[in-house]
């Protein structure tokens, strides 16, 4: 810790972080303004506009004056993207708590559980009875999921901070990598332009199936956003529509698809280049035996063999795209069923997605590198091996990454699993389930999640959304950062 003390320049910090910050929160006051669009349609809801509107314009306004010389900043460190991004996530879900507190009549830690869980796009609740609250606050719960899965400094860099290397950090930072467009800028407007089609898509198809509007534009935002807060507390299983489930399918598997994937796809306008991309088929390779062994064990419950299946593909595929929608009451799951879905929450969607999880990438390039290691062994001394997957070519150091964010990912989650099965007395399978849901930002809850849970776990499972929606380095970064500096302010002082 002295060591690294010394190449921390706090004046430098500060400078850089709250301009960033002050850029990304104009952002988000912006986005606190649009459910106020809604009492034009609903207009017996016009008295909550103003928990909308004052929290909106004191973000804006904070914004601007943090933001003020956001212009001068010639460059920035890894590090300080990587504290602002971290500190944005905790202070965005802050601000967001006021809607809760206010109109839902929520606790400040519950307020701030689901504005955490809103953003980082996991959808694990403390409401319930879902149909009585007014529907601005559930607009406002799949407006957070749906910019939370985008990523709140993609949004940000769309419309506020100019191109430059301080924007490239900070898109590296929010744990986003893949570039479209050499442009930073431009990567970030075709995204949005995808995101929003899609988002559109998913609402039309949904409406000719039979949903209302608003339910159409809740669930299409949240499936596509992988967040998967729903209008009903039964979530999908409200509708009791196997086209409903078939297009709700198929929201989370472009969610959890890479954006260059998608991109390709609207270029070349062919379905080849989505079913070549690796981590597709990955996924696919992992959903399948999955899907079998779940439906199986629901079999040996009695269930029938067609609701079985239904309920294994729905789910499975809600877990590794990090979704978190649902059709059935998961606590009653056979205790294999909930090992393998919650093996699939820890898997995730694809890299560049709006997924959690450890990323199909990882896991297919620690299988690779493994099948490298034992070419390695057997091939003649010199020999040279091509660390190649798909379309990606890895580096030693990449590879070292990977293992290294893999394994910090699995302590994390060890870790909350044993605090879960020491402080509850709840078994390894729903300990282990909770906690992979809330790390890999999906949402299926085995009904651990409540107002009741102790005021420790959940701030234990709000930092477990936080730091997987942020994918670990981030958060230490910034943790470490914060233990650093703020002794040297009290020093000063």
């Amino acid at each position: 810790m002295l060591k690294l003390r010394k190449y921390i320049n706090i004046s430098d910090d500060l400078f850089v972080v709250k301009n960033l910050i002050g850029a990304i929160l104009q952002g988000i006051g912006l986005a606190y303004l649009v459910p106020g669009l809604l009492v034009w349609v609903y207009r017996g809801e016009m008295g909550y506009i103003y928990y909308f509107a004052v929290p909106g314009f004191i973000s804006i306004l904070l914004g601007a004056w943090m933001g003020r010389h956001i212009g001068k900043i010639e460059d920035v460190n890894l590090r300080q993207a990587m504290v602002s991004a971290a500190f944005v996530w905790l202070f965005a879900s802050l601000i967001s708590v006021v809607p809760f507190m206010f109109i839902a009549k929520m606790s400040f830690i519950d307020s701030y559980f689901e504005s955490m869980s809103a953003w980082t796009g996991t959808g694990l609740t403390m409401m319930s009875h879902l149909e009585s609250y007014p529907r601005i606050i559930l607009f406002w719960r799949a407006w957070m999921q749906w910019l939370g899965g985008i990523g709140i400094v993609l949004v940000a860099l769309t419309v506020l901070i100019r191109p430059g290397v301080a924007a490239a950090r900070l898109y590296k930072a929010e744990a986003r990598s893949e570039r479209i467009m050499p442009n930073l800028v431009n990567t970030a407007k075709i995204i949005f332009e995808i995101y929003l089609t899609l988002t559109l898509v998913g609402v039309y198809l949904y409406y000719i199936n039979g949903m209302s509007l608003f339910d159409a534009v809740i669930h299409s935002m949240t499936g596509l956003g992988t967040g998967g807060m729903s209008s009903h507390d039964q979530s999908i299983g409200y509708f009791h529509s196997l086209s409903i489930e078939a297009v709700t399918i198929f929201l989370m598997i472009m969610g959890a698809t890479n954006f260059t994937v998608h991109y390709r796809m609207f270029k070349e306008r062919s379905l080849g280049r989505f079913f070549r991309d690796i981590q597709v088929r990955y996924m696919f390779f992992f959903l399948i035996p999955a899907i079998i062994l779940i439906a199986y064990n629901l079999m040996q419950t009695n269930m029938a063999a067609g609701k079985a299946f239904r309920e294994a593909i729905f789910h499975a595929v809600s877990a590794i795209t990090c979704t978190g929608f649902g059709i059935d009451n998961l606590s009653k799951y056979p205790e294999l069923s909930k090992f393998m879905l919650g093996f699939l929450m820890v898997i995730g969607g694809g890299a560049g997605s709006t997924a959690g999880g450890i990323k199909l990438i990882r896991v297919t390039l620690m299988y690779e590198s493994l099948k490298w290691t034992i070419e390695q062994a057997i091939l003649p001394k010199g020999a040279v091996i091509k660390r190649k997957v798909g379309d990606y070519i890895f580096s030693d150091e990449e590879i070292q990454e990977v293992l290294s964010f893999t394994m910090t990912y699995f302590a994390f989650l060890l870790i909350g699993t044993i605090w879960l099965m020491v402080r509850l007395g709840t078994s390894l399978a729903d300990s282990f389930f909770e906690v992979a849901s809330a790390q890999g930002n999906v949402g299926l809850s085995v009904g651990i999640t409540s107002p009741a849970l102790p005021p420790d776990v959940k701030v234990l499972l709000i930092l477990h959304m936080w730091i997987g929606r942020l994918e670990i380095f981030s958060t230490l970064v910034f943790i470490v950062s914060a233990l650093l500096i703020v002794p040297r302010l009290v020093e000063r002082k």
